[in-house]
């Protein structure tokens, strides 16, 4: 199936999609429904995409997760793909999102991130943005792990770039180790700025956790450039596995 059809298709079906599900994940999420058991409609509206889109998942490193653990999982991001992708290929964590304001703009998707545990950013208002995290983090359901785009936004050119401050400090006030993560092949499939999905496989690798125990606010940097090493080893193992498959992942190497 080409790009063309298949970006017509998820045109139509994601949006659906959304229109069965989002009423539900709300519906649930009043009603008081965990985090694990409403994670499983997050995982359905992935792996949809995933269908719709042409993208096989190819993921390892799944023995790092440990059953019933929680993280801060630290991601690099090429490509509005990657969440989708990673609540499809990773289904053992009750994944929650920091999600720019735009997003939950969207009717009834937005309402859904909201009511289920995800949480919002205005990046223009830093201090408010950590006030609404750390609020969320003392309150989450402790079957949560938050999921960050360390970068900050998705890279135009499909590099990797300095990680910001945020997920580390999150981890280390909360006792959180992080798990680090690196997706290849969306760049590809989904770069930012066009509409047309490109079929094609994403390769996702999962590192061992990074402990947090005894380490103190200042410590934030040591962690962050241990996680940014971590990603940035796993990202070019991800890339590699694609290309094994026979496709360019897109983007730069670097």
């Amino acid at each position: 199936m080409s790009g063309q059809v298949r970006t017509a298709l998820a045109l139509v079906a994601l949006p659906l999609a959304i229109g069965v599900l989002a009423p539900v994940g709300i519906a649930l999420a009043l009603l008081g429904v965990r985090a694990r058991p409403l994670h499983r409609l997050y995982v359905l509206f992935g792996r949809i995409a995933m269908a719709v889109g042409g993208t096989p998942l190819h993921v390892r490193g799944r023995e790092h997760i440990a059953a019933g653990a929680s993280y801060v999982v630290v991601s690099n991001h090429q490509s509005g793909w990657d969440p989708l992708s990673l609540l499809a290929a990773l289904p053992e964590l009750s994944l929650r999102f920091v999600v720019k304001a735009p997003i939950m703009r969207i009717p009834l998707l937005g309402q859904a991130l909201r009511v289920s545990g995800n949480v919002l950013v205005v990046r223009t208002d830093t201090a408010a943005d950590v006030r609404r995290l750390e609020s969320h983090m003392k309150t989450r359901d402790p079957d949560v792990s938050m999921l960050f785009f360390a970068e900050g936004t998705r890279s135009r050119d499909g590099a990797l770039h300095p990680f910001k401050k945020g997920p580390f400090a999150t981890a280390i006030a909360h006792g959180l180790p992080v798990l680090p993560v690196a997706v290849a092949g969306t760049f590809r499939v989904w770069p930012k700025g066009r509409l047309a999905l490109e079929p094609g496989p994403v390769a996702i690798e999962i590192g061992a956790p990074i402990p947090v125990d005894g380490l103190r606010h200042e410590d934030r940097d040591a962690l962050r450039a241990r996680a940014f090493e971590a990603v940035r080893a796993l990202r070019a193992r991800a890339r590699n596995r694609v290309r094994e498959l026979g496709v360019d992942p897109g983007g730069a190497d670097g």
